[in-house]
């Protein structure tokens, strides 16, 4: 009985490393962005990492070895039952916090199929309804 309880306490407090990412990859139907994140199992920050891409445009990164990475980070990231989103950010010489994008994605399913889709803003740049895959959802 302890080694059952020692088991699932381990297995609770295991680090989010050990659990499997899941990526997910969105594009809208006429091509024109592309966006790209990651999950892990993190409470306080479950979103790790977000890349989005305009067509023939800029880019924007969180990931600090990317070429489009210019200081953005995740300012607001989450993870609910059916949705999930993030706002990226980036600060100004003054520490001003300034928001360059944003994206809700929804998950539904029925049966054997499932769909993940929502929408992106970039400021200054557009909205647009997007279509996703999932890593975890074998997408």
């Amino acid at each position: 009985m302890l080694r059952t309880w020692i088991f699932a306490l381990v297995t609770v407090l295991s680090p989010a490393g050990a659990y499997a990412l899941d990526t997910v990859t969105c594009a809208d139907a006429k091509g024109e962005v592309s966006l790209t994140y990651v999950i892990g199992q993190a409470f306080v920050q479950p979103i790790l990492s977000v890349e989005m891409q305009l067509t023939d445009d800029f880019g924007v990164s969180t990931n600090g070895d990317s070429p489009d990475y210019d200081g953005e980070y995740i300012s607001r990231g989450f993870v609910g039952e059916d949705v999930e989103g993030a706002d990226v950010s980036w600060r100004d010489d003054k520490a001003k916090e300034h928001l360059t994008l944003s994206f809700r994605i929804g998950r539904v399913s029925e049966g054997q199929k499932a769909a993940v889709g929502g929408v992106l803003s970039v400021v200054g740049g557009g909205l647009w309804t997007v279509s996703c895959r999932s890593s975890n959802l074998g997408m």
